[in-house]
């Protein structure tokens, strides 16, 4: 809902498809200044109590954009100061999130447990894109914020039944200064960690930018509106929902390196297909296909970094996928200007074919990454 709600109004506001760029660079920024805080203190804090306060604080602050619509106060720069929030809360819930995950089951469940997590995840998301899409059509902008904010909310209260800090959780823990030295410790000496941490920001300022391309898809060139937006939106989480389910149901793989450059391979594929695409149902398949590799590569980039620590660190290796994940806000940001100036079907093309170059300058230039 965050995306199909923050891009659609941005666009509606401003009539401009480089400012649908800017207010997801802006969500996603937070990632790159607070990852390594996050990460820190992941391992340092209980992650239940974490995931509780970002998830409720999120819930109120959309309950707050909402109250702005309603009363026709809405400025750009609130929007944008609501997705930066957006973004820092979202850093620490996800850190804590996947860490959690494998608490649970233990680290030699980590590929499956990751898999499963983002499998419910993705399965929340087409609900929630097509719940934004919906309402948006028939309520208009306030009551969409006021309802997201209620799932936030209803998120916050499930996670209240957590009552098990998970069997691999670490019993012993560091001061947060202590944390984050050990971290930086880390960074310099590992360099599986340092490859995965290079290959994660590759694919997400190349590959993840394409959901910027989606309002624009919508509106001026497949001219589907908003619930064609939530459509496409939806399709994005069906894709992650197969890819996690295959990656859930693969079982052990000796290489999960080898695996991870040939989903970027197809992942650049998938958006050079996109960037031809006529028609509103093949930009949907489109979309299901690209999202598939992108699940597939964020699950096993999270495994990867886990395996890649010691038990007692696994939070601050989240953080590092964070950090990872925090050149979003170029990639958001160069795709928006692509769009900008050559329009939405080249810059597509130019960002497939780009990562279909990264994954074969990592093979030949990381080959620790492609024996992982």
């Amino acid at each position: 809902m965050q995306q199909v709600l923050l891009s659609w109004v941005v666009l509606a506001m401003t009539d401009s498809s480089s400012m649908v760029g800017v207010i997801l660079a802006v969500r996603s920024a937070p990632n790159l200044l607070v990852g390594f805080v996050a990460g820190a203190m992941t391992d340092r804090l209980d992650r239940r109590l974490l995931m509780r306060l970002t998830v409720g604080g999120t819930a109120l602050a959309s309950w707050g954009i909402a109250w702005l619509l309603l009363v026709g106060h809405l400025r750009v720069w609130q929007l944008l100061l609501y997705a930066g929030i957006l973004g820092t809360l979202r850093a620490f819930e996800e850190t804590a999130r996947q860490t959690y995950a494998c608490d649970v089951v233990g680290i030699s469940g980590a590929v499956q447990s990751i898999a499963l997590l983002s499998l419910a995840q993705r399965l929340g998301g087409i609900l929630g894109s097509l719940l934004a899409g919906a309402t948006l059509q028939w309520w208009g902008n306030s009551v969409s914020f006021w309802v997201m904010g209620l799932s936030y909310g209803i998120g916050a209260g499930v996670l209240g039944v957590l009552r098990h800090r998970g069997t691999a959780a670490p019993l012993a823990q560091e001061s947060l200064w202590q944390n984050v030295l050990a971290y930086g410790r880390e960074l310099r000496t590992n360099r599986v960690m340092q490859s995965l941490m290079l290959s994660t920001a590759g694919a997400e300022l190349l590959g993840f930018s394409h959901q910027v391309i989606l309002p624009i898809l919508a509106k001026e060139v497949l001219h589907s509106g908003a619930a064609g937006l939530g459509i496409l939106t939806a399709a994005r989480f069906l894709g992650g929902v197969l890819g996690g389910g295959i990656l859930t149901t693969l079982g052990a793989v000796r290489h999960h390196g080898a695996l991870l450059l040939a989903s970027l391979v197809l992942f650049g594929i998938g958006q050079v297909g996109l960037a031809h695409v006529p028609y509103f149902w093949l930009a949907v398949g489109c979309v299901i296909y690209i999202n598939m590799m992108a699940a597939a590569m964020d699950i096993l980039h999270l495994a990867l970094l886990q395996y890649s620590v010691a038990n007692e660190q696994r939070g601050r290796a989240m953080g590092a996928w964070i950090v990872g994940i925090g050149t979003a806000p170029l990639g958001q940001l160069e795709m928006g200007y692509l769009i900008g100036l050559a329009g939405a079907p080249l810059a597509l093309l130019l960002n497939g074919m780009a990562l279909i170059a990264l994954a074969g300058v990592l093979a030949l230039c990381l080959p620790r990454l492609r024996r992982l």
